[in-house]
């Protein structure tokens, strides 16, 4: 063992019996289930987009029809498209999914993700991943930061049970998201239910078209190219999210299955708007730059169905709204 591993091993054993548990493997956080987390992180950073980990800010909540759901169909002239709301993270007892979504799925030859879920598995690529969510030698996290901020991450390490070695050389925004995935799975959540998982195994097996929003490579720079000033903002917001988790996870789940769009968009997006150049870069751009992909489906022949993350199609600046506004007819299931 490496003096590094042999340093942060050390943190582990030295954690308290009642610090951080791995929920699925109900027992201690290991050396080991560390370095687990780094390659899963690093499979999940795209996915993760902020959807949970800085934007839930809403406490107020909408009413919506329970037989409504975060699904919307869109016609075109000789078929159709659905598009279909992603949680990155659920639990177990949140399935069997409701019935409309597994239609939309089966009538579908052409799956579409944000970019290629299989290809994210590949361990190579998920070391360049790592490495890209590196800081530049020399620097540390706590460089990046204003002291009042690194304290307070430091301090919700402390709760969870994990080392501060861990993220010494992480970029800011990828210290949030790790952070906020371990605080998600302390709750039951995990990647493994999320939709975009659960979707990205079966498409394969049924044999149909899988087809990317975006490049890996275009994903990724987004979440590792903010300016010291927006890295210290999304810490900051993360942090502030993380307190009170555990109730907005349930309310935001609660919204997706009744297919809320107001309390979604409120939940999901209503803090990146307090960060124009984030809220830019991260939604609205995106939402724009896939329009034309989504019209492009509706010109074909096969049934598609588009799975993005549930904010990308909610609100004035959605997916949904700007489809419409191209005279589109698009419903919700």
């Amino acid at each position: 063992m490496r003096p590094q591993e042999r340093r942060e091993q050390a943190q582990v054993d030295s954690l308290p019996e009642t610090g951080f548990y791995w929920p699925l493997k109900d027992r201690r956080l290991s050396f080991r289930d560390m370095k687990d987390i780094k390659f899963r992180i690093s499979g999940l950073l795209l996915l993760l987009a902020f959807c949970f980990l800085q934007p839930l800010a809403a406490q107020e909540k909408s009413g919506a029809a329970a037989s409504l759901h975060s699904l919307w169909k869109v016609e075109g002239k000789s078929n159709t498209v659905y598009l279909l709301g992603s949680v990155h993270l659920l639990k177990a007892e949140n399935f069997p999914l409701a019935p409309p979504l597994e239609a939309a799925f089966s009538n579908a030859a052409v799956v579409v993700f944000e970019t290629d879920i299989e290809k994210m598995e590949d361990p190579q690529l998920q070391m360049k991943m790592m490495a890209k969510a590196q800081l530049p030698e020399g620097e540390t996290l706590k460089d990046h930061l204003s002291a009042e901020t690194y304290t307070s991450f430091t301090s919700h390490l402390k709760d969870s049970g994990l080392p501060p070695e861990m993220f010494n050389s992480m970029k800011p925004a990828m210290a949030a998201i790790v952070l906020g995935m371990v605080e998600l799975t302390k709750l039951g959540a995990d990647p493994e239910h999320g939709l975009d998982k659960y979707f990205s195994k079966r498409v394969r097996k049924e044999g149909k078209e899988v087809v990317g929003l975006e490049s890996i490579d275009f994903q990724l720079n987004l979440l590792t190219s903010f300016s010291r000033e927006e890295d210290e903002l999304v810490m900051k917001s993360s942090l502030k999210d993380i307190d009170s988790m555990k109730e907005k996870y349930g309310d935001m789940v609660k919204a997706w299955q009744n297919g809320d769009g107001a309390g979604l968009d409120k939940m999901l997006n209503e803090m990146l708007r307090e960060a124009p150049s984030i809220h830019k870069r991260l939604l609205t751009d995106r939402n724009k730059s896939w329009i034309p992909k989504i019209e492009e489906l509706l010109h074909g022949e096969k049934n598609a169905i588009v799975i993005v993350g549930a904010g990308h199609l909610v609100g004035t600046e959605g997916v949904v709204e700007l489809l419409k506004k191209k005279g589109l007819k698009v419903t919700q299931q």
